[in-house]
């Protein structure tokens, strides 16, 4: 999917962003995690917004919206 719809310069700088914001995070590594950072990021080349700044934000704009623990009921 990414391939059909991104040209190399963009799947590049969609993935430095995924892992730029990935990379000093405990749960960094965690499938869900990254998969949540990752659509985001999607979502943003989808619209247009290619940079690697503008990726990067998205992906910073899914770690507030994807918790890192289970708050306590």
């Amino acid at each position: 999917m990414i391939s059909e719809h991104f040209d190399t310069r963009t799947r590049i700088n969609m993935k430095l962003a995924l892992d730029r914001v990935c990379r000093n995070r405990p749960d960094g590594e965690d499938h869900g995690f990254r998969r949540s950072v990752a659509e985001n990021i999607i979502r943003c080349a989808l619209a247009g917004r290619t940079g690697i700044g503008q990726l990067v934000d998205a992906g910073e704009r899914a770690m507030i919206r994807t918790p890192t623990e289970k708050e306590p009921a």
